[in-house]
């Protein structure tokens, strides 16, 4: 059985959704990342807009950790203070990315970005925080890395357990932006070198290549049932379109057990 097309949104029709691609199609890879850095810039000021209209009677430093605790979330760090002025903190995360770049390209370190930002890039454009990055390094190696991440102004808690083993996510905060990332230790199987081998240096940041963000996004999905992630996968498909290699998805779908969710995200958007 066939799959149907499937609209981005309940509320747009079939033929508005295709045209959108067709169009979102025709812009670069720049254009979209662009397209995304507008998205999120406007919704962190006007988030930071509501917030001071809503707390303007607290003290400058209780603002400052009102709005962390609002943007952080759960994923505020132990440990971490804020120190830079919030009306500032409109950082998107290509910015962030392009500093980490620098820091990472004269460490000698490999990385890519993943996640949002990167099937934004290909894909439709959207507002995003979050900034994912797959490095290569291992064991003693991320202590330089780590002292030049806290030398540029970040925080970085649990590097011990990163350099055990025992947890395989680096997640450092900006002090002055609170411009968070995750820095994910790369593996050693065939897939985690193809990955490496198979980037693409887009705006001067890598990116994970397409395939790969359709692919990552797949297994994400499948482990938490996250419709963004769904929805992150047919916007890349659906813009991406002919260009994209897929038998190299259909081969890597089929070892990693993600080839009926491959199948189904290819029907929805219109390539089966």
């Amino acid at each position: 059985m066939t799959t149907a097309y499937r609209p981005q949104a309940e509320d747009t029709t079939v033929e508005a959704d295709r045209h959108l691609f067709r169009l979102l199609a025709q812009r670069s890879n720049e254009q979209r990342m662009a397209m995304t850095v507008k998205y999120t810039q406007g919704g962190l000021a006007m988030s930071l807009g509501g917030l001071k209209h809503r707390f303007s009677h607290l003290a400058p430093q209780e603002f400052t950790r009102k709005v962390a605790q609002a943007w952080l979330g759960d994923r505020w760090p132990a440990g971490f203070e804020p120190k830079g002025d919030p009306m500032t903190w409109t950082q998107d995360s290509l910015e962030l990315a392009h500093r980490l770049h620098v820091l990472l390209t004269a460490l000698g370190v490999q990385y890519y970005v993943t996640g949002g930002v990167a099937s934004t890039a290909y894909g439709e454009p959207r507002f995003t925080i979050d900034l994912d990055l797959v490095i290569n390094i291992s064991g003693d190696a991320l202590y330089p890395l780590v002292t030049a991440l806290e030398t540029d102004g970040f925080y970085v808690p649990g590097v011990e357990d990163v350099v055990s083993g025992r947890m395989k996510i680096l997640q450092i905060t900006d002090q002055e932006t609170i411009a968070r990332a995750d820095l994910v230790i790369g593996g050693h199987d065939t897939w985690d070198a193809l990955k490496f081998s198979r980037r693409q240096l887009v705006n001067d940041v890598y990116l994970a290549s397409p395939e790969d963000v359709v692919l990552n996004k797949l297994r994400w999905g499948q482990r938490s049932q996250s419709e963004k992630q769904w929805r992150d996968v047919l916007g890349v498909l659906k813009v991406q379109g002919s260009s994209l290699d897929v038998s190299y998805m259909q081969t890597w779908a089929n070892r990693l057990g993600l080839s009926e969710d491959l199948t189904k995200a290819m029907g929805e958007a219109g390539l089966a």
